[in-house]
């Protein structure tokens, strides 16, 4: 059984996370964008792109962390749900490989997997995984287990339809921003609602064994 504190941790991960890379990544692309004009030109000098690679590395990560701790948190933890967590990690592995070695390249075609090329893009490079599908699903699932409240459950699927849609909306700066900023919330909820799953684990074990 994992302690409620051990999982408080995985809501601090992913709040420090959020507002770290939400808040270098938009501020700084603000200031100095990252790509240029030319298709799969990147216009970052050396330290920016692999300061990029690393706070797109950590962002993958941490919000890996958060979705493990709404996992354990809010859901029944069924199969689906954990072959959904598996497609997130191995989604945030190959989101992290593809930014180092655009970094390393300053090609927006990193990888090529059989002629297509892999880069920023989240539909291909693993992003959309763990920033889009896990937390759709998540939150679907946390609606009909009624472990926490009816908008800590529904939160995760307004992360996950919102990063389909704000980098169409907004500029990549301001995009950045408010993804840190609603993923900063989701850690939160993760957090806030530690405790509660813990007590809930606690009476459920104590009733088992009254039984």
């Amino acid at each position: 059984m994992i302690q409620a504190n051990k999982l408080r941790w995985l809501g601090v991960a992913c709040i420090v996370t959020a507002v770290l890379c939400g808040l270098c990544l938009g501020t700084w692309e603000h200031v100095s964008p990252f790509f240029g004009h030319a298709r799969y030109q990147v216009a970052a000098k050396p330290l920016q792109r692999f300061v990029y690679a690393f706070l797109q590395t950590l962002k993958a990560f941490g919000f890996l962390a958060g979705l493990i701790g709404f996992f354990l948190v809010a859901t029944r933890q069924g199969l689906i749900l954990k072959i959904t967590l598996g497609l997130a990690t191995l989604g945030a592995i190959f989101y992290s490989i593809v930014w180092i070695v655009l970094a390393m390249t300053a090609r927006d075609d990193a990888i090529y997997i059989f002629r297509r090329p892999i880069g920023s893009d989240i539909h291909s490079n693993g992003g959309a995984f763990f920033l889009w599908l896990a937390p759709i699903v998540l939150g679907v699932a946390a609606l009909f287990a009624h472990r926490i409240s009816r908008w800590r459950s529904i939160w995760p699927i307004i992360v996950g339809l919102a990063g389909l849609r704000i980098f169409g909306i907004f500029p990549t700066g301001v995009a950045l921003i408010i993804e840190g900023i609603i993923w900063a919330i989701f850690g939160a909820i993760v957090y806030l609602s530690s405790g509660g799953a813990q007590q809930n684990r606690d009476a459920s074990g104590g009733s088992a064994s009254r039984n």
